[in-house]
């Protein structure tokens, strides 16, 4: 969460640069229903007599009879603590309950950089990745990635628009013939935090974890889908890509300013949305100082509905253990000392977080509809290898103005996404250890709006904006296989 912006670069990659989606040893994965789910239905017999017929009818109806009696002492079904199946799935597929928790302020690369369980990772394993020390200097002393990154960052990087922009394009003011290096953020922290004397602490801004530091992180990915090519919204602070996240756009807004801490924003969000078309949601908030994302929103605030569809931490917990999460659930965690990742609360704590959320779904009677989306709001600051792209359609037609560190005023369109974050899909109908690159079945890139598109596509509801129509979906990840799935996690690293 940062106060403190840039146009054009870099397009979307051709067809031919696109990657497949890969399986745990590197192999291309098709999911494909079942032949029987897509077969026609056969006719049924002719009978040649009443008699027939109901002699028929009472014998299949005897045999279920007995089959189901031998399922329910032999199987257990039905009996509390017993392993259990999925359930049937409807018409529009498996999955009746979404969950997406939004974390705080990591890059992919400082979180899951250092994952090696697989090996088309687009990660830092095996690749050296440097910054200079000063941008516009050339014999400046360089700073490379090492997996040695900290339990508690000891700064909080610069993560506003205009930051941004230097970490990505070595400028504050990029235009159409700027080229995205990914080479300014060691010159921007030493800027931010004038270290320049202290480049072990500059470091620490593209240092990486090493897999037995995350070891929650590490064992979702090996047995969920990994996205390594998930960009935030918005290339900047917080608040702005959470508005993004739960409406399509932020209305203008590029810093995290007052407008969000007194149910300001007019735009129609996805609360909105689904209260309109009766489905059941709740904000379960552990939020320290801000409101929690639904009350962004002036309609939230009139209608309400933040009184009664926003509730605390400790009730998410109990609705999952009593099976009674609505359809949509949104987590905000607090903000920003312990569990959430922003700095300065410790990756471990911030671990153990997402695994509670994780095993109280895992332990839910929801569990066999539920798909559980884990992101992070942005990338606060930390580098990333993976230029983001340019030239994406914005919300609507607000445009954003502040200052730089060097005293330049710029505005920004909101027409270039932000710098990736580790995103993840949990559910029993969702491939084990699958690594998602960018979607070669869909146009353009995965970011923090293609949630919103699943969600219409899931339930049928209206895109909300330009920028939702042009994010890829998520949906064709969800399988027509049920799988069983961990029911824990490890324990978080000890520092």
């Amino acid at each position: 969460m940062q106060p403190r912006s840039s146009p054009d670069a870099r397009g979307t990659p051709r067809p031919e640069e696109r990657r497949p989606l890969l399986g745990p040893d590197g192999e291309v994965v098709h999911y494909e229903l079942d032949d029987d789910i897509n077969a026609p239905r056969r006719a049924p017999p002719t009978w040649r007599s009443t008699w027939g017929k109901t002699v028929a009818i009472t014998a299949l109806f005897l045999i279920m009879g007995i089959l189901l009696v031998l399922a329910f002492f032999f199987l257990g079904w039905g009996i509390t603590g017993l392993p259990h199946g999925p359930s049937t799935p409807s018409p529009q597929g498996p999955i009746k309950n979404v969950v997406v928790l939004v974390q705080e302020n990591l890059s992919f690369d400082t979180y899951a950089g250092g994952l090696t369980y697989h090996p088309h990772i687009d990660g830092l394993v095996n690749r050296t990745y440097c910054n200079p020390s000063n941008i516009d200097d050339p014999n400046s002393h360089t700073v490379c990635a090492k997996p040695t990154a900290q339990n508690v960052a000891p700064d909080d990087p610069d993560h506003s628009i205009a930051g941004g922009a230097m970490q990505v394009y070595s400028t504050y003011h990029p235009n159409h013939t700027s080229h995205p290096t990914m080479q300014g953020f060691v010159t921007e922290q030493i800027r931010a935090y004038g270290i320049d004397r202290d480049l072990s602490r500059a470091a620490e801004v593209i240092n990486y974890y090493a897999p037995d530091h995350v070891p929650v992180l590490n064992a979702m990915a090996q047995n969920f889908v990994l996205f390594d090519a998930w960009f935030a919204a918005v290339p900047g602070p917080t608040n702005p890509n959470r508005a993004y996240l739960t409406s399509g756009t932020s209305h203008g807004h590029g810093m995290n300013d007052i407008d969000f801490l007194t149910s300001s924003l007019p735009q129609v969000s996805i609360f909105e949305q689904l209260s309109a078309h009766n489905i059941s949601w709740i904000n379960y908030s552990n939020t320290t100082g801000f409101l929690p994302d639904a009350l962004f929103y002036r309609w939230t605030a009139q209608t309400g509905k933040g009184e009664t569809h926003i509730k605390p931490i400790d009730r998410f917990y109990h609705d999952a253990k009593t099976g009674s999460l609505p359809q949509f659930t949104w987590i905000n965690p607090e903000c920003c000392s312990y569990m959430s990742f922003h700095p300065p609360s410790p990756i471990n704590m911030g671990e153990g977080f997402i695994k509670s959320i994780y095993e109280a779904l895992r332990a839910s009677p929801q569990w066999n509809e539920t798909l559980f989306i884990l992101t992070f709001d942005e990338h606060g600051g930390f580098a990333d290898h993976v230029a983001p792209p340019d030239n994406v359609p914005p919300g609507d037609e607000h445009t954003h103005q502040e200052w730089a560190l060097d005293g330049s005023q710029i505005e920004f369109k909101f027409d270039r996404l932000g710098i990736r974050v580790p995103t993840l899909l949990m559910s029993p109908w969702v491939g084990q250890g699958v690594v998602q690159n960018r979607p070669t079945d869909q146009p353009n890139d995965f970011t923090h709006t293609s949630i919103l598109k699943y969600v219409a596509e899931l339930w049928g509801l209206p895109v909300l904006t330009p920028r939702v129509a042009w994010s890829p979906s998520l949906g064709g990840l969800i399988t027509g296989v049920w799988r069983d799935t961990p029911e824990k996690l490890p324990e978080p690293a000890d520092f």
